[in-house]
């Protein structure tokens, strides 16, 4: 009786943590947090002028040029999260991102003088890509961002676009763009990330919508610590100790499944100090 009833004990005591372990529950001390977005005005209009779709170039260095209205560069952002999170020099920029690569930032100078009768109206920039590409097809994917990292939202504000280097490419990779697809922003290496201040998460979700029962963004941290996230908006990621960690971001649809798509799982190194 005595060893049946040790039995029942052990059972009863386990019941809680299979129960955590099967829910997905958190086994460690990073948690993931939802923040509001950051206010911003309806009129921030991002645009690809060079390349133009489709276009050919003929090889490296390509150039890129970009207009943005209302919207300016350089400047720190006004807000109390530029206090809460790593806060970059450069102040407000353009994320630029080609085909998987982590984002690079511009923030001017803008090839056009500043119009006194708009709003920083009509801004353009022009800038090479600072790596080489191979020949064939490549996208571009480009957004404003705040001096902390977390990304426009707006209608106007996110734009993308692909072209190609050498001679045009066919195939399925040309559609890349118009199926449900994930671009990762922070955090990156870009930021000096500390150890005593949460971690801005923020993403981008094109071509489809995030919901409990749709789909979602899986994150995954080092390999081990697993979240899922079920709206699109910026989260703070607290507990990342100093050293190197890798995250991974994943589409994945309404049986968790990975969205097909070159972009859809993406995965980074950053450095916490």
């Amino acid at each position: 009786m005595k060893i049946f009833a040790m039995a029942l004990i052990c059972a009863s005591l386990a019941l809680p943590l299979m129960a955590q372990k099967e829910s997905g529950a958190p086994t460690d001390q990073i948690r993931i947090v939802a923040v509001d977005p950051i206010p911003e005005p309806e009129t921030v209009v991002t645009l690809i002028q060079l390349p133009h779709e489709g276009d050919v170039v003929s090889g490296n260095p390509v150039w890129i040029q970009l207009r943005v209205d209302g919207y300016a560069l350089g400047t720190n952002s006004p807000f109390n999260r530029a206090g809460e999170i790593a806060n970059s020099d450069m102040g407000q920029t353009v994320h630029v991102v080609i085909d998987d690569n982590p984002y690079f930032a511009i923030n001017g100078p803008s090839i056009q003088p500043f119009n006194e009768e708009g709003f920083y109206y009509n801004q353009s920039y022009k800038f090479e890509i600072p790596y080489k590409l191979k020949d064939g097809f490549h996208s571009i994917r480009v957004f404003p961002a705040r001096s902390f990292g977390e990304s426009l939202k707006g209608d106007r504000t996110y734009q993308a676009g692909h072209f190609h280097v050498g001679k045009a490419s066919n195939g399925e990779q040309l559609g890349v763009l118009n199926r449900p697809y994930l671009t990762y922003n922070e955090p990156s290496d870009q930021m000096r990330l500390l150890e005593n201040k949460p971690v801005l998460l923020d993403f981008y979700i094109t071509n489809c919508e995030l919901s409990p029962d749709g789909f979602k963004v899986r994150m995954t941290i080092d390999g081990k610590t697993q979240r899922t996230v079920t709206s699109w908006r910026p989260y703070y990621i607290y507990g990342l100790k100093g050293g190197k960690h890798t995250l991974r971001l994943e589409l994945v649809d309404e049986k968790n499944k990975v969205v097909p798509g070159p972009y859809n799982d993406v995965q980074h190194t950053i450095v916490v100090h």
